[in-house]
């Protein structure tokens, strides 16, 4: 009989960057006993494209970490993000907004039907988040002298500022960073990590091993051969081009927009992320259906400030690794999977792999078994998995241009394990009773889905019909959103206060 696990007592995170220094403080958070090394090099740069964030973020910084709101606004000094807004759906439809404040499965005082019902007849400010986007407006007022900001919200992270954070926060918590590259990697009886050579001669070894070390995946891919699951059948988009402008160069355009924006473009989309001081523009493309050149044409023509601007080119696979946790090696991040950032689950994901690991790692009292291991491991396929077909319902049903990349988008792209779910909504709407055909693992929930299939304009034969007291309540809640959205600040000046608090 094989000798019972013992609990871990050590662990590396090889890789810095938002997901290796999460690592490092979700770590000392919530595993406090473990001794944590994290090796970085500060030599590989930062993307710096900026982060687009999901309701996940806040909560993991602020009530899982303990990372006080005023100081992360003065350091970070990051937007507030309250949705995103789609360009896309419906030929007839301009926009559509997918908020963050959960309304879709409540119940207006006075009406009979779930919210997502009324929304059949008319979208338009459906929840104080929607009327807010639509008037670029912030997320905060003024009370008792005081910024009062909904919780609800969440943030565009600026990434050089970010990642300088976490690392100083990493330090403080008690982690041991080592500015370092790994040459070579020693394997142990069992097929796992034994320990990690470095380039200036030290050699760690450790109970566990935390891959943070972006695509290249130095643990889990080069070293333990973890089989690599492709997602391109499902996801066509492959490069991106990135560029950014100053506001300072162009302050006509000195809007602070409260949400990501995302466009349509003839072989895949653009996001457009806000910051106080400067702008970001990625346009997601396909490389079968587009050059280089041709993109970069089509997101200059889009946007004239980047007519002069340096635009760098993105490489990207879809997909994910068999299995996150191997042995004693957990990856995170790019290193276990990556998907477009289409609903903005990088960080949403990282903060999932790591935040099941340290719970998982608690309850079994820090002793990793093979049980422990496939829950972890089944958990985070139907998660990923569950994110490529939710993004795949966005490519199915976007009309707002007929180009031979949509075209191929609408006639192929395979819905998966909501198929079910999409012929249900052709048939009884947005039902509540929906939400049993969404993934256990789902991150996205009913209210995801049905904010995506009513924004999208997914047919559906249910056309309930409103009563005249029906309509007019609905009306009126509509009308209070507005009105409430009209008197929250401007996010400059919300955002100057946030910083000075």
């Amino acid at each position: 009989m094989s000798p019972a696990p013992e609990p871990i007592r050590s662990a590396v995170v090889v890789g810095g960057g938002s997901a290796g220094f999460l690592a490092a403080l979700t770590f000392r958070r919530m595993l406090p006993r473990v001794k944590l090394t994290v090796v970085h090099s500060p030599d590989i740069p930062i993307i710096g494209v900026g982060e687009s964030t999901t309701p996940a973020v806040p909560v993991h910084l602020h009530e899982h970490l303990g990372i006080d709101r005023n100081e992360f606004h003065r350091e970070v000094r990051p937007s507030w993000k309250l949705g995103l807004r789609f360009e896309w759906g419906a030929r007839d439809v301009p926009h559509f907004n997918y908020t963050f404040d959960k309304y879709l499965d409540q119940r207006i005082e006075g009406l009979s039907r779930w919210n997502a019902f009324y929304c059949l007849h008319d979208m338009r400010d459906a929840s104080p988040f929607n009327a807010i986007m639509d008037r670029d407006r912030s997320p905060a007022n003024i009370r008792n002298g005081r910024l009062s900001l909904d919780p609800r919200a969440t943030y565009h992270i600026p990434n050089a500022s970010f990642i300088d954070y976490l690392e100083r926060k990493s330090v403080a918590s008690g982690a041991e960073l080592i500015a370092d590259q790994v040459v070579s990697v020693e394997r142990n009886e069992s097929g796992g990590v034994k320990s990690l050579r470095l380039a200036g001669g030290r050699e760690l070894e450790a109970d566990l091993f935390v891959d943070c070390s972006g695509f290249g995946s130095l643990l889990l891919g080069k070293t333990l051969d973890e089989p690599y699951l492709s997602y391109r059948d499902v996801l066509y988009c492959d490069r991106a081009v990135v560029g950014s402008w100053s506001r300072a160069d162009f302050p006509e355009d000195d809007t602070i927009r409260p949400y990501t924006t995302m466009t349509t473009m003839k072989h895949g989309w653009c996001w457009r992320i806000d910051f106080e001081d400067q702008v970001t523009r990625g346009y997601v493309y396909s490389s079968q259906f587009c050059s280089e050149e041709e993109a970069e044409f089509e997101l200059r023509a889009l946007q004239p400030q980047l007519a002069g601007a340096d635009l760098r080119l993105l490489k990207f696979p879809s997909g994910r690794r068999e299995r996150y946790v191997v042995e004693n090696v957990v990856a995170v991040g790019n290193a276990s999977g990556f998907v477009e950032p289409l609903e903005a689950t990088s960080l949403h994901l990282i903060i999932e792999q790591l935040y099941n690991l340290a719970r998982a790692l608690t309850d079994s009292d820090g002793v990793m078994t093979d049980s422990l291991r496939y829950l972890l491991n089944e958990r985070f396929a139907s998660t990923w998995d569950d994110v490529r077909d939710f993004l795949a319902l966005h490519y199915k049903f976007n009309e707002h241009q007929d180009t031979p990349f949509w075209r191929h988008c609408r006639a192929e792209s395979p819905l998966g394990q909501i198929q079910d779910m999409v012929e249900c909504y052709a048939e009884v709407g947005p039902s509540r009773l929906l939400a049993r055909l969404t993934s256990n693992a789902t991150i996205f929930g009913y209210a995801g889905y049905a904010s995506m299939l009513l924004g999208l304009r997914v047919p559906t034969s249910l056309e309930p019909q409103l009563s005249r007291r029906e309509r007019e309540r609905w009306d009126q809640y509509r009308k209070s959103n507005a009105v409430a959205a009209s008197q929250t600040l401007q996010m400059r000046q919300a955002l100057n206060r946030a910083f000075r608090s």
